[in-house]
């Protein structure tokens, strides 16, 4: 069995620091894996990125980035890149988020949450495993392929 830890969202004048201590602390524990949530805080994958680089033998996962107002390429390329900084070690979790924050906070459109989601893995995946995406639906279109690395025996 394989047990993980839920990080706080670092603030004060050292956030990456505290972020990168308590991580280490984790892995100092035990702990498989460490996972920080995204919510109004610093963003979670920029985050990891920078803390989990500096902190081997952890793996290092979102709980969880919205997929409201990324666009699935943007998140894939930013979830690569991420895994990359991390030697593979990243697991994404995704979501929607809620109705509250998706239209009356950012203003965007959140009547097919479900049509959505499939739309958006329809993108993301192809793009996380290294290949191109071509999707055309109701919510999500795109027409794109990246060239930031996969690392090996990883998929983000």
């Amino acid at each position: 069995m394989r047990i993980g830890v839920s990080l706080q969202d670092p603030s004060g004048p050292s956030p990456m620091t505290a972020l990168r201590e308590e991580l280490q602390r984790a892995a100092d524990q035990g702990f498989a894996s460490a996972w920080m949530s995204n919510i109004f805080g610093v963003d979670a994958l920029t985050a990891l990125a920078v803390a989990g680089s500096q902190v081997p033998r952890i793996e290092v996962g979102t709980a969880v980035v919205p997929t409201y107002p990324r666009h699935p390429a943007v998140l894939a390329q930013q979830a690569r890149t991420v895994a990359a900084a991390v030697d593979g070690r990243l697991v994404l979790g995704i979501g929607l988020s809620h109705k509250i924050v998706i239209e009356d906070m950012y203003g965007y459109d959140f009547s097919k949450p479900i049509l959505h989601m499939k739309e958006y893995l329809a993108v993301l995946l192809p793009l996380l495993d290294g290949q191109p995406a071509s999707f055309t639906g109701t919510t999500v279109r795109a027409n794109i392929g990246l060239t930031t690395p996969v690392p090996a025996g990883s998929r983000s």
